[in-house]
């Protein structure tokens, strides 16, 4: 092979042409390498991502890879040659009306091609597109990061690692539209790209990737016709089309593109000129695609959008709190946040609590703040070293405290001291000052910080201490904490409640923002725009769905894709529209619950993806890839990808998802509750005979949850005293972090794996346990438990050392009760026992 022609250099990769020996001599080739001697691995996969597709793609419309060449860490990429040149070597100066249709056209067609087949291809550009201008023909090339799924979610990534080319991307590929990216996504790039063709220039101009976001989510391009003489007013207006910001509002398929643009060329050929006609007249899609748009919530979202613009304006500490039943849209409301971050540089952090995950302390907190150090582990060095300074002189001497909540943090500040053990009250008042340092880090007048905790309903009692901190103290500014709840969940006993109201009585700054269900109206709105039919049209229809589903916005979108996945709502091509029975689909009698649909749904998929999603659920709302493939080995990805094409879970880059939290309830519901705790054992079996010890230690808590769960299942006394050594560790891991009550479950449930016979065989632990256990109930106010343990304890004492450590915790309970007599007195015995005979008045 050899003979290389550079045609392009872009995104890290050369694109060239080359020859290499065929039976019947020399055959042309098409050439893809890295630009890198030592490439990164991200580039690497790329180019075998590409390769992965080569039975997808036809030599019609794409650039069909033969071969992918590996040596020695480097890859090359061969694919066909049908000849023709780059678009990009065309650009440069307005196209001539003519040519640019011809090729438009042509570009509109193979699009097309490309999403019937099932692709979207995420980075439409001239250096991917290859023109022939003599034949006419047009293919794509440069599918390395080319979707099989319907739909995809972006996070909100940092834009210098967002996979794809920013002067082209789609506003919600950026991940900051709180949209998903879909095939409408290709149709905004094709946008850009007709722009460049007809004026010579690109829409939008930047001079960093921020700036580039903010163009795409904000900013409106000057119609082709004013940037360039003589362009037909309908192609500016198909282009701008293209151009609209929320996906809804461009044309839904490249099919209607080209008939649009065929349709110009016509006339252009016939009498060079093109008249105006109505734009999307052969643009329907004949895929249900459900809008995201948030109908009905404008002004709970206008709310939300200015408690941060004010906090931006002023730095002065807010609490949002959006509440409502599961699936009415919490979450949706609160990822708005995302466009209003960009301008003045904002961070956005979450976390999500788990209704199973209730006594890992912080955990919520931890999984935000994983995020803001991942992104900032991909920057440059310069920002990185900014970051390094910061958070050093943010934590001091008591980094190890933060490490152990989010251990990336290593990667940044490096290796900390351990920090002394405390007194439990000075332990909670030392934490509570380092997160205080911790957080204002990162929320300052450069970058305020939106931090928003999800499902709070599920919160832990040390999360709940540390949010009232946060909110009532005011050296805590540029921070807009947003919590979602689900009201119908939290009783007037709920800690959530009762901490609310202590913030109140604080003179804290707090907005309430209640969502109700749909109205028919908008729920008519949403049934309209996802079957492309006028709102009366569609009424009977959304009445149906508005009586099934109590206006609930996720029970509804469900609702209607179950019943496109049933038939009963189907496109009709030659009319074209969609078409529906409302008595067959009245007759179906579906249910009247969510987790019922789901659970439906999901027994529908193969018996090993129902087997991965029940074991799935059994480990939260989201996990860890590599945990993932601990449970269920390295076939995980095979498993999860029916789900993950059904839009139940969601793939990201180190983790799945559950979509929400009711496909999660239905998928655990599959577990009948004779075979739960056998289904929680094995995962916490399998947990710990895999990880290593650095992998344990920062997983802790999932593993002893897990095996706590399946605890009824325990008969080993081996294995048991195996469990209750992790509830130990657990335990003082949590109480290390001040998280008295989570610390607490893990003693307690320790304690009960334990029997009479332990104490002989098994002392330091059962000790140990007893002890730890006897102090959290001492701190956290169960003053009787806390003295009938410490009077089972005393006789069990093997030792003085033993001995004089119940005796301390017992002058601490007398202290804590105001019971100063007592106190001396327990101490003054303790002495006793040492050999040390002090009067208890002495001179």
């Amino acid at each position: 092979m050899g003979g290389l022609g550079i045609l392009s250099e872009d995104g890290g990769l050369v694109f060239g042409r080359g020859w290499r020996d065929a039976g019947n001599g020399r055959k042309n080739v098409l050439i893809i390498h890295p630009a890198l001697e030592q490439p990164t691995p991200t580039t690497i996969d790329r180019l075998a991502h590409e390769y992965s597709l080569k039975d997808e793609l036809d030599s019609t419309w794409a650039v069909r890879p033969l071969e992918l060449v590996r040596d020695r860490g480097q890859a090359t990429l061969v694919l066909e040659d049908p000849g023709g040149e780059l678009l990009g070597s065309l650009l440069g100066t307005p196209m001539e009306v003519g040519r640019f249709l011809r090729i438009a056209v042509g570009l509109a067609a193979v699009l097309g091609k490309a999403h019937r087949r099932g692709l979207i291809h995420k980075d439409i550009k001239p250096a991917n597109i290859l023109v022939n201008i003599a034949s006419g023909e047009v293919r794509l090339t440069g599918f390395g990061i080319a979707s099989r799924l319907p739909r995809e979610r972006q996070p909100p990534d940092p834009p210098e690692v967002i996979a794809g080319t920013l002067a082209y991307m789609a506003p919600e590929q950026t991940g900051r539209m709180n949209r998903s990216v879909d095939s409408r996504s290709d149709l905004y790039s094709l946008g850009v790209t007709f722009y460049e063709m007809l004026t010579g220039s690109l829409p939008f101009s930047a001079s960093d990737p921020m700036e580039w976001v903010y163009c795409h989510i904000a900013r409106q391009a000057d119609p082709p016709g004013e940037r360039a003489r003589g362009i037909p007013e309908v192609l500016s207006s198909i282009v701008m089309k293209l151009l609209a910001k929320t996906a809804g509002e461009r044309y839904q398929t490249a099919a209607g593109v080209e008939a649009d643009l065929s349709r110009c060329l016509s006339e252009w050929q016939s009498h060079g000129r093109i008249d105006p006609f109505l734009l999307g007249a052969h643009d329907t899609p004949d895929r249900l695609l459900i809008a995201e748009e948030l109908y009905g919530r404008e002004s709970e979202i206008n709310a939300l959008l200015t408690a941060f613009d004010r906090v931006v304006a002023q730095g002065t500490p807010e609490l949002v709190l959006v509440s409502g039943y599961s699936g009415v849209g919490k979450s949706a409301v609160v990822n708005e946040l995302h466009k209003v971050l960009v301008p003045p540089r904002g961070l956005f952090a979450a976390g999500k609590f788990d209704q199973y995950k209730r006594d890992i302390p912080y955990a919520t907190l931890a999984q935000a703040f994983q995020t803001l150090i991942r992104q900032i582990l991909v920057k440059s060095e310069a920002e990185v070293a900014q970051w390094r300074r910061a958070l050093a002189e943010a934590l001091g001497a008591h980094g190890q405290l933060m490490i152990d909540l989010v251990p990336e943090l290593e990667f940044i500040i490096g290796k900390q001291p351990a920090v002394p053990e405390l007194p439990p009250q000075e332990t909670q008042n030392r934490f509570k000052l380092v997160f205080r340092r911790f957080l204002g880090a990162f929320a300052t007048p450069e970058h305020p910080l939106a931090l928003f905790l999800d499902d709070l309903q599920w919160l832990d009692a040390a999360t709940v201490e540390l949010i009232e901190h946060l909110v009532t103290h005011s050296e805590v500014r540029h921070l807009l904490l947003v919590g979602a709840y689900r009201d119908n969940e939290v009783g007037p006993t709920h800690p959530l409640l009762r901490t609310l109201q202590a913030i109140k009585t604080a003179d804290a700054r707090v907005a309430e923002i209640v969502l109700a269900p749909l109205g028919p109206d908008d729920v008519g709105r949403l049934a309209g725009s996802a079957l492309h039919c006028d709102a009366e049209r569609a009424l009977p229809l959304a009445q149906l769905v508005h009586e099934k589903t109590g206006g609930n916005p996720f029970f509804a979108i469900q609702f209607l894709t179950e019943l496109a996945e049933e038939g009963l709502l189907a496109f009709d091509p030659t009319v074209p529209s969609w078409q529906w029975d409302l008595d067959r689909i009245r007759a179906k009698n579906y249910s009247g619950n969510v987790v019922d649909l789901m659970a439906a749904k999901l027994r529908r998929l193969s018996a090993p993806t129902q087997d991965a999603l029940k074991q799935f659920a059994c480990l939260g709302n989201a996990a860890e890839t590599f945990i993932l493939i601990l449970v269920q080995g390295e076939t995980i990805h095979t498993a999860f990808g029916e789900a993950v094409h059904a839009g139940l879970v969601v793939q990201q880059e180190r983790t799945y998802k559950f979509l929400h939290d009711r496909i999660q309830q239905a998928a655990y519901s599959l577990i009948s509750d004779a075979y739960r705790a056998d289904v929680h054992l094995s995962i916490g079996r399998v947990l710990l005979a895999s990880m290593t010890s650095d992998q344990l230690a920062e997983h802790l808590f999932d593993v002893a949850n897990q095996l706590n769960q399946g605890a009824a299942r325990l008969i080993d006394r081996d294995e048991k005293a195996q469990v209750a050594t992790i509830n130990l560790r657990a335990g003082r891991k949590a109480k290390a972090s001040a998280a008295y009550a989570s610390a607490l479950a893990y003693f307690s449930a320790g304690t009960a794996l334990l029997d009479e016979n332990d104490w002989s065989s098994r002392y330091e632990l059962a000790f140990n346990l007893w002890l730890e256990r006897a102090e959290c109930e001492c701190v956290t106010g169960a003053f009787d438990t806390a003295s009938q343990l410490i009077d089972q304890l005393l006789p069990r004492a093997a030792s003085k050392l033993d001995e004089a450590a119940v005796y301390n915790l017992k002058v601490r309970l007398h202290t804590l009760k105001s019971e100063n007599h007592d106190a001396v007195a327990t101490a003054l015995t303790c002495l006793r026992q040492l050999g040390i005979d002090m009067p208890a008045h002495p001179t």
